[in-house]
């Protein structure tokens, strides 16, 4: 913050400087001959041989500085001339000059920039003012021909004030604009806002899309048409705090060229151990075993039939739906022999009633390959397969799973 000077001004003025009255009343230090002191509020600061010396001293120091500053300034105490005090040593004129210099503050009709009341910086003029807070947002500005301004505001109430200001308090413009960014790590007193908008053409990802063909084998794919990106228009705005994104969002998009899926088969046909052949269902399981008869549905027998039994001949293979994990491979109870594989999404498949068992707890196995043979184990009557589909926990209806 800078200091705030109330400056006085003399009453009378002679050869264009402000002096007081005093410097009239020749009488009050006897003819202009005699030793004359130049008084800042008051308080003899230098004596000098006459009056028409102090004077003079005053006027050119007034002019030099309003020619350095290319602007008209005065003092902000009572400078005035009168009688030396007796016994007073005389100054040279620059040890006058010096002295005056060091005891009194001058000023100019300059302005002041306000962030809510509080002043930042002083300048000498409105004008450069008003410049000042221009260059500052300039200089937060991306350096993107791409980008247009949409708006540049400021987030505090900023003002600037036609007021007297010390010379010793002006800055330049490149000098303000520090001030208002904050220096030496301290926050930047005055925030800028900027609002830009970007229009550019961007890539349309093209999504792949697969599709089953029955004609090809297990785990072989095939692109039937390659994806081509489409291309859109689109405009965005962001946001920009001192510089800094904050925000940004897609206000419109208009579509120039449609993508185009990319297609690729993927086989179904399995080729089992027993070498027969069967094709994966959409749910990418297959068939378990040779043989299609179902002598007793999902649900069957009051409901509480938790799988789907396909009848078979003892020593028919049973192989996996699908690949996966085999959790557990050995007598469990009224399922006889029993085989239950973890494919993985929280989905199981259940074997049981087997004749024989190929496969041991953590062996991992493909689809189609052979882990048991049909037989009629546990509570069973006669050889079939009984096959549950258990997902999240839950047997489900198989069928829709295999078919």
């Amino acid at each position: 913050m800078q200091q705030d000077h109330s400056p006085k001004r003399s009453m009378l003025i002679i050869g264009g400087v402000v002096v007081s009255a005093a410097i009239f009343m020749a009488a009050a230090f006897g003819m202009s001959g005699d030793p004359a002191a130049i008084l800042v509020d008051g308080q003899q600061v230098a004596a000098v041989k006459d009056e028409k010396t102090a004077a003079s001293i005053i006027d050119n120091y007034l002019t030099e500085q309003s020619t350095a500053l290319q602007a008209e300034v005065f003092f902000a105490e009572d400078v005035t001339v009168s009688a030396a005090a007796p016994g007073s040593d005389k100054l040279s004129r620059r040890q006058a000059l010096e002295a005056l210099d060091e005891a009194s503050t001058l000023m100019l009709d300059g302005a002041v920039i306000l962030a809510d009341g509080q002043t930042i910086a002083s300048l000498n003029s409105e004008d450069t003012a008003k410049k000042a807070l221009e260059y500052l947002k300039l200089s937060y500005l991306p350096e993107d021909s791409t980008l247009q301004v949409i708006d540049a505001k400021f987030a505090e109430d900023v003002t600037v004030q036609p007021t007297a200001v010390c010379v010793d308090d002006l800055l330049d413009l490149n000098e303000a604009k520090l001030a208002m960014k904050g220096q030496d790590g301290s926050p930047a007193p005055i925030t800028v806002i900027t609002v830009l908008e970007k229009t550019k053409t961007e890539d349309v990802p093209y999504e792949t899309v697969y599709k089953t063909d029955r004609s090809l084998r297990y785990g072989q794919t095939q692109v039937k048409q390659a994806g081509v990106n489409g291309s859109r228009e689109v405009t965005i705005q962001l946001v920009q705090t001192n510089g800094v994104e904050t925000a940004r969002q897609e206000i419109s998009s208009n579509p120039l060229v449609a993508a185009v899926d990319e297609i690729i088969l993927e086989g179904a046909m399995v080729q089992t151990a027993s070498r027969s052949t069967t094709y994966m269902s959409d749910s990418g399981m297959i068939w378990p075993t040779t043989t299609t008869r179902i002598s007793s549905y999902y649900g069957e027998r009051g409901g509480g039939h938790s799988g789907l039994d396909i009848d078979g001949e003892f020593g028919d293979p049973v192989w996996a739906a699908k690949a996966g994990t085999v959790v557990a491979a050995g007598y469990n109870g009224s399922y006889g022999n029993d085989i239950l594989i973890d494919h993985g999404g929280n989905v199981k498949t259940r074997y049981s009633h087997l004749q024989t068992i190929c496969v041991e707890a953590g062996d991992s196995v493909d689809i189609g390959e052979q882990i048991g043979t049909e037989g009629s184990t546990g509570n069973s009557t006669g050889s079939h397969l009984h096959f549950e589909v258990i997902v999240s926990g839950d047997r489900v209806n198989p069928l829709p799973y295999i078919k």
